[in-house]
């Protein structure tokens, strides 16, 4: 314990005492909003720049381009989005998304990045031709701009716990009877760190002054989960939805559905709560041309090039005898 005079001070008749102390407090740090059991240790989504390949498009190179968006959302997943769509540039490309789910503020800040650009989504997978059946998206599928060439499909497409709020996001959304989509509770986890401090302070008439606060080490100490949504976690959700203009009643079905399994909503829920826009699926989306705001899928749908033929001439009638 050293003693120090300090004449400012003596004017006041009054002695200073400095001396050293080490606090210890136990902090809870910033939940982080994650995905509950399942999903753990799946692969990052990646995004990939696909050019279509459809037998209906191929011959005559008129296929569509889209975004393949595949794995489990993780916090830098907006991140990686972003990156994708700077690198396509004004196009309003499709996505294409298959996810377990993942980072549930991850998947809200996508949302809220393809409903500013006004992308739609579909629920749907990618395939390479080049590529095996079990493996739709293999390394000899890439070019050397990093894209692949590619056609889309729905069966076993699945979005699932955090995915339809990133799904949420789409100016159309589109699920086919063969893809899944569902939501179950969200988990909450709370990490418990212990931080030590070195507090400098004063002693002056009896009161304590503090000169200098500073962290000298911190541990671990531990976490745990809860699926209890406090009162203004709920309100961000339901304003979320809101103005991605999706029914309250989906907060209803992830509530009460038990983390560790999954609420399949059916086609006709998901129309209901608004979370789909239209019966459509992955290949419908991707191959619709010039959609206006609020026009069908099915009415923008790129045709399938015409093979009839004009009629010939007489000219050309006779030449051809």
């Amino acid at each position: 314990m050293n003693f120090r005079f300090f004449p400012q001070l003596a004017a006041r008749c009054c002695q200073t005492l400095l001396w050293f102390v080490t606090g210890v407090s136990l902090l809870l740090v910033s939940p982080a909003l994650a995905e509950a059991a399942g999903v753990a240790g799946g692969t990052p989504m990646r995004f990939l720049l696909v050019h279509g390949e459809m037998g209906q498009c191929r011959a005559d190179n008129t296929c569509p381009d889209w975004i393949s968006a595949e794995g489990q959302i993780m916090a830098d997943t907006p991140r990686k989005l972003q990156k994708i769509l700077k690198q396509v540039g004004d196009r309003k490309l499709p996505i294409v998304v298959s996810s377990p789910g993942g980072d549930v503020k991850a998947a809200m800040e996508m949302a809220r990045i393809i409903r500013k650009q006004k992308l739609s989504i579909a629920v749907g997978r990618t395939r390479s031709r080049v590529c095996p059946y079990a493996e739709p998206i293999c390394s000899a599928a890439f070019a050397k701009d990093g894209s692949i060439t590619g056609q889309p499909f729905s069966d076993g497409a699945i979005c699932f716990s955090a995915c339809p709020l990133f799904f949420a996001g789409g100016a159309q959304r589109v699920s086919s009877p063969f893809a899944l989509l569902g939501v179950h509770q969200i988990t909450t986890t709370y990490s418990e760190v212990r931080v030590q401090y070195r507090t400098e302070y004063e002693m002056v008439d009896g009161k304590r002054k503090v000169i200098s606060k500073k962290e000298i080490g911190r541990k671990f100490v531990g976490k745990y989960d809860t699926t209890k949504l406090d009162k203004a976690q709920r309100t961000r959700l339901v304003n979320f939805l809101d103005k991605m203009g999706v029914d309250r009643g989906l907060v209803d079905l992830m509530l009460g559905t038990d983390p560790n399994g999954i609420h399949l909503i059916s086609q006709m829920d998901a129309l209901r709560l608004r979370l789909t826009t239209e019966l459509a699926d992955a290949d419908a989306l991707v191959s619709a041309r010039n959609c206006k705001e609020n026009q069908s899928i099915s009415d923008c749908v790129a045709p399938t090039p015409s093979t009839t033929t004009a009629p010939m001439t007489s000219a050309s009638a006779m030449a051809g005898k």
